[in-house]
Formats: C-alpha cells, structure tokens, sequence
C-alpha cells in the first residue's frame, strides 16, 4: 500500500498477488477498501491493484465531474505502477472508467471486465432520474426483492455516505454518452460486459446495447449477482476475470473470446461458475447483435 503522486494529488492504492496486472476500478461510493473478497480471489491469477479514486477517502482532492479524468488517474496508476498492460476491470461507474481507459491508452490495456456499466442509462424508461439512483439501497437492489446494501458492511456504507458528493459527481458524469459510441468503436482490447442474474431486467438491456457498440466485446451473465457483484458473488466475478486474462494470451492468430478457457485451478476448487448470457454467440459487436440478444 502506499501513495502515487499523480497529475496534482496523491491517490492511495494497494496491491497483491504476482503475475499479470489486474487494476480494480471502483463504483460510486467506493474505494479499494469495499471490494471484499474479490482481491483475495484474484490474487492467484495475477498482480491485484485497487485504489481510491481522486475526491474519494484517503485520495482525497476535489470531487471530480468527469469521467474522463478518472480515466487519465487510472492510466497514472498503472503507469506509476509499471503495470501494463493489465486487465481493467470496473463496476458501475470503474466499469465507464475502465472503458475510457481503453480507448484513451490502449497501450496500457491487455483486456477489459466492466459489471453493469450505465452507458446511456438515463435514455431507458425504467431510470427515473439522478435522484432515485443517489439512492443506494435502490441502486444495490435485487429483481427478486431485498438490497445488497442493506447487507453491506457497516465501514462500506459509511465510506458511501462520506463520500455523498463524489457519489452524485460519479452518476453525472457516467450515465451519460461517455465514452463516445465512435470512440468504444475504436477499442481494441477484448471486452467482456457482464451482468447479473439477479438484476433488473433493464441493465440487462443496457449491457446489451453497450456491448453492440464494441467490436471486440461479449456479454456473461454472472450467477448470483446483482449489480454488487464484488459482494454478491466475487468468485464467480473473479472466474470471468481470469478468463479474460487468459484469452488476452492467446497465440497469435488465435480467436480471442471464441470459447471459454478453462477455469483457473484456484477458482475451480470453490466450483464457480460463470455463464454466456443466453444468446450471446461470443466476441463481435455489432457483427453480433443480432445473435446476442435474449427474449425474456
């Protein structure tokens, strides 16, 4: 653990783990302190890296209104960090992160996981606007009944609350357009684009439609999980994760995402699972849209 001096403020991070990078991009209302068991999941598959982002906790620095800025903070950690390229992995608003980070430095980037990104999430009927989704317990709630939050530990509750205009600024900034279609056009990287099985059925939509915007891209479903996939199920999350690094491997020539690679030894002893959502036909974009998308 320690600081990195970064374009003008000092941002906290924490590491573990050997191999390939993995940079954990939080949500809003986290920090590297709220991603629970899933750094310990990860750790056997590559070199864990968290961080609190700029205006949030031991960061600290003035709440930042773009996206695009945390981007520039994620590629100073890795830079700072000598850790590329790495897998960027995001939730929620780290997932609109993570994917700006791609496009704006593929050269630090080996593959990308983002969980229920809000790209153009204010554009769909069943969002009612920034003042319902500052509501936590709605944001973390399950299609079945009941909320993660309520669930969460106390000290990750207390981080969100602390952090209430960040909170607001990261919901701003990240349901909008951004990244631009044009500009997730351009990303080279395999990406998966992840929900879960427990969501509302319009991010499943969203995920969906984002996901068509990316060539390189395909969509999981992830068991268990609703939109606090690192509290709601972190094996099976970290079992898409280690698959992404694995297909960033691949031998030259060789289809990236074309088909499941074996689960890491570490993960496939707990028996966690992840699955292609239904009707997903791999990696293509919008070469696939027409195959990915389910009827529910």
């Amino acid at each position: 653990m320690g600081f990195i001096k970064a374009r003008g403020c000092s941002l906290y991070y924490e590491e573990q783990g050997d191999g390939p990078p993995i940079l954990l991009i939080p949500p809003s209302g986290s920090t590297a302190l709220t991603w629970g068991a899933l750094p310990g999941d990860l750790a056997g598959a590559g070199r864990v890296i968290t961080y609190d982002r700029r205006g949030y906790s031991r960061s600290g620095g003035e709440v930042v209104r773009s996206a695009a800025e945390h981007a520039l903070d994620a590629a100073a950690v890795l830079d700072a960090l000598e850790a590329k390229p790495a897998v960027a992995v995001g939730t929620s608003a780290g997932a609109t992160i993570a994917l700006g980070l791609a496009g704006r430095r593929p050269d630090l980037v080996r593959a990308v996981v983002v969980h229920e990104a809000a790209w153009r999430a204010l554009r769909h009927p069943d969002v009612s606007g920034l003042g319902t989704l500052a509501k936590m317990q709605w944001v973390y709630s399950y299609r079945d009944g009941g909320s993660a939050w309520d669930a969460f530990p106390e000290q990750w509750r207390q981080t969100a609350r602390e952090n209430g205009r960040s909170v607001v600024a990261d919901l701003r900034a990240t349901m909008g357009s951004y990244p631009r279609a044009h500009d997730l056009a351009r990303i080279t990287a395999p990406v998966v684009c992840t929900y879960g099985s427990r969501s509302w059925s319009y991010m499943r939509a969203i995920t969906r439609s984002l996901a068509q915007a990316i060539p390189t891209a395909r969509v999981r479903e992830i068991d268990g999980a609703a939109h606090a996939v690192p509290f709601d199920a972190p094996g099976n999350f970290a079992q898409v994760i280690a698959e992404a690094i694995r297909s960033s491997e691949a031998r030259p020539g060789e289809v990236r995402g074309a088909s499941a690679p074996a689960a890491h030894p570490g993960l496939a002893a707990h028996g966690l699972s992840a699955k292609a959502a239904p009707g997903d036909g791999g990696q293509g974009g919008a070469a696939q849209r027409g195959q990915r998308e389910s009827r529910r």
